[in-house]
């Protein structure tokens, strides 16, 4: 009684109770800690459970009641990911996360698992009808036309078939041929006066020097380059021809997309930016989609679009199910867009990054081009282009299957500069297993077991896992020689072992087979015809990497200085 009483006259005790807004601050404090006492204490039951061979999923601790790990999630979600594999130890810890629970996979043995199941287990549909919805403002129109939606998928998977990859690459081949040359129009030791740049000239701000050398900023330079040759090769010529900001909006949308999956979309500059530029984007889509359906139906354009038979086979196929399957302007505008900025937004970055790391190291900038010499090199016919360029010869089935440090420098790179997350809807129960290879890397005893509830969410966290030096030793540091192995014949060739950038299973990228010959093809190419400097300085730096789209964009672009190997 006495302490109760002593409480009771206790200036501090009775500031709390006669202010309303201090009681409520010192109940939220209270609940706080209580609230962090208890998840960390089951987290270290969890964490303890090391002999068991099946075990709960240690959940992360956190302070905030329902919030859960909402907040290190919006502040660094890579790095709280990080840190809870690292003090778990596990190959899967969940969170907490408002009234949901997710699951996060940190092993390669249970990541191919995921992949090996089936949509009735595992589904993304969800994800993606969200995404559509959140990203491309769809109006729910890829939730509420389903069918439409699934026929446009069919008609992607076009992609993955041998035919559309031979005549895509070959294709690319032939143009890039040409236009290796042309990264840079102007011919050395002339002046620019009276001639116009080039889109990707404007984009990456080219300055002509006096000795015949080039200074421009290369990530613009590259990814729009790279952009005009690939859409003019899958949409024709006549969009971009009508669109000439389409590239410039797209790679804001891609600055700002990130933005737009929260609520503070239209507070950010680069939100707003971002939702200005997907406006005209779809405007764009739909003008071309309405022109080739109406070629397609047997009448004539408008005189703009000319006769629009350079389009690909698979672009005129979605036209035509579009069209077949009677889908909404909506679905069919923003779905398009999604594809147009799918089909540029990593392969471009990731050809901008590897010819970075390879011209910052000269030994392996050597051995790369003495590797693809035989496959990419000056037309020996002594061949030009139309602007007079020398023109390349190159034999992409060479290049492709004799080049593994090439290859494995693509593989590297995407390891560094890919970090997408993975999430699944579990719609039945999961039980996963950690592979014995994958637990004694973890420091585990023996592989243990985890049953996944359904209701929950499932995430893989690649770009974590990517950068996990138990699975790649030395991960800060750009070694392609960990994708080379030797082969049954005894020569090295590149595997992509346990990197998991195109996805795996129901939802493995439609693209994937194309984009690594076109990456091979446009980062070769350019190797064989350029010289690359820094404007200032002795060495190329590489930029510190931001978080746009799946692929990471440089926080700044790199300005550098180019010459041409062959006049």
């Amino acid at each position: 009684m006495g302490f109760l009483r002593s409480l009771q006259h206790n200036s501090y005790v009775e500031g709390v109770l006669t202010s309303l807004p201090v009681s409520l601050f010192s109940a939220l404090i209270l609940t706080c800690i209580i609230t962090r006492i208890v998840t960390g204490m089951r987290s270290t039951i969890a964490q303890n459970q090391v002999d068991s061979v099946s075990k709960t999923p240690n959940r992360i601790s956190y302070w905030i009641p329902w919030v859960g790990s909402a907040l290190s999630f919006a502040r660094d979600i890579e790095g709280t990911i990080r840190n809870g594999r690292d003090a778990s130890g596990d190959g899967i810890i969940s969170y907490r996360i408002g009234s949901s629970t997710y699951y996060v996979v940190n092993m390669p043995s249970l990541v191919q698992q995921i992949f090996a199941q089936k949509s009735a287990t595992l589904s993304k549909q969800k994800v993606l009808e969200w995404f559509m919805k959140t990203a491309f403002d769809d109006k729910h129109a890829t939730r509420d036309e389903h069918a439409a939606f699934h026929s446009h998928h069919t008609a992607l998977n076009l992609m993955l078939k041998e035919d559309f990859i031979n005549e895509a690459t070959n294709k690319t081949a032939r143009t890039v041929e040409r236009e290796a040359a042309r990264l840079i129009t102007s011919a050395p030791q002339t002046t620019l006066e009276g001639k116009p740049l080039e889109p990707w000239e404007e984009a990456g701000k080219v300055a002509f020097n006096a000795d015949g050398t080039f200074d421009a900023n290369f990530y613009q330079l590259i990814v729009h380059y790279m952009g005009q040759i690939v859409i003019d090769m899958l949409w024709g010529k006549a969009l971009i021809q009508n669109y000439p900001n389409l590239q410039s909006d797209m790679w804001d949308f891609d600055e700002g997309v990130h933005h737009m999956l929260t609520p503070l979309a239209k507070i950010t500059v680069n939100g707003r930016r971002a939702i200005a530029c997907r406006t005209r984007l779809t405007e764009a889509m739909h003008a071309w989609h309405e022109a080739v359906a109406t070629t397609q139906h047997g009448e004539v354009p408008a005189k703009k679009w000319g006769a629009l038979d350079d389009i690909s086979q698979v672009m005129q196929d979605r036209v035509k199910v579009w069209v077949d399957s009677k889908a909404s302007e909506t679905l069919q505008k923003t779905n398009d867009v999604s594809v147009l900025w799918g089909v540029n937004v990593n392969s471009n970055k990731n050809v901008f990054w590897m010819l970075l790391q390879i011209y910052s190291r000269s030994e392996l900038l050597s051995d790369i081009r003495e590797e693809i010499a035989p496959y990419v090199g000056v037309s020996p016919a002594g061949e030009r282009g139309p602007d007079g360029f020398p023109k390349l010869d190159i034999d992409v089935d060479g290049l492709c299957k004799h080049c593994p440090l090439l290859k494995a420098s693509f593989y590297e790179t995407m390891r560094i500069n890919m970090s997408g997350l993975g999430i699944r809807q579990v719609i039945k129960d999961v039980a996963l297993k950690e592979s014995a290879t994958d637990a004694s890397q973890f420091g585990k005893k023996r592989p243990q077991s985890y049953t996944i509830p359904a209701g929950t969410t499932l995430v893989l966290a690649n770009g974590t896992m990517q950068m996990d030096q138990r699975i790649f030793a030395n991960p800060e540091e750009f070694m392609p020689e960990r994708f080379i192995e030797e082969g049954s014949d005894a020569r090295p060739k590149a595997t992509m072992k346990n990197l998991h950038t195109f996805g795996g299973g129901l939802y493995k990228c439609k693209g994937r087979y194309f984009a690594e010959k076109e990456v091979l093809i446009f980062a070769s190419s350019l190797l064989v015809m350029w010289d690359l400097a820094p404007t200032q300085g002795e060495e190329i730096a590489i930029p510190k990497m931001g978080y746009a789209g799946a692929s990471r964009s440089p926080l700044k672009d790199i300005r550098v200085r180019l010459a041409r190997r062959y006049n």
